[in-house]
């Protein structure tokens, strides 16, 4: 029988294609390849680091003006603030979460930074999940089994019992891995679809 729900938070709550633009003209415009200021702030050692607390923002963005070697375009200015920053939050999925709150126990788990705390205030999410769960503050990270297995401690639950929602493959297939359900996110309504095949599943196991 399925009780939990475990969802990310950017490109599951947020649309990211706003974002991933925006990274798109500031590489034009420092001469980089497409795709490389997206792997140096969001796939690099100094990302790792910052999003499992091993080290602060500002050192984050030191070593990301280090390493560019170049001034930092005007356009990166809010990354400073939120690493979701341009991504519009996805309100058919805030209101599906509210749904999925009334009926299982609720997880966000999220590659992220400290920031993301005040993100999730300032756009009323926090009370949409029973356990947080911010790589920065546990200082573990997706794909790491750890803190899927931290995740459902937390949850009292069973791998089982329990769908992960992700917008990468690679974190799903860890979460299946460890026995439980997972969906990679494609949008709200096939969000609905799947859990509505998972739970038909489970009801004839």
């Amino acid at each position: 029988m399925l009780k939990g729900v475990i969802l990310d938070y950017g490109g599951v709550f947020t649309d990211t294609r706003p974002r991933q633009a925006v990274l798109r003209r500031c590489e034009e415009a420092l001469g980089l390849a497409e795709g490389e200021l997206t792997g140096l702030l969001f796939a690099s050692e100094h990302w790792r680091a910052v999003s499992t607390g091993r080290i602060s923002a500002d050192a984050y963005w030191q070593q990301v003006r280090e390493q560019l070697g170049k001034p930092l375009p005007d356009l990166l200015a809010p990354f400073k603030y939120t690493p979701f920053a341009y991504e519009a939050l996805n309100g058919r999925m805030v209101k599906l979460a509210r749904r999925l709150h009334r009926c299982y126990a609720t997880a966000l788990l999220s590659n992220a930074t400290l920031l993301l705390d005040e993100l999730l205030l300032d756009n009323g999410l926090t009370g949409l999940f029973d356990v947080i769960v911010n790589s920065a503050r546990v200082g573990l990270r997706k794909p790491d089994p750890e803190i899927f297995a931290l995740t459902l401690r937390k949850m009292e639950l069973a791998p089982r019992e329990c769908l992960f929602v992700d917008d990468k493959e690679r974190n799903t297939v860890v979460a299946q891995a460890l026995g439980m359900h997972a969906v990679v996110f494609r949008s709200a309504a096939h969000l609905i679809r799947q859990l509505s095949e998972i739970e038909a599943q489970a009801s004839m196991a």
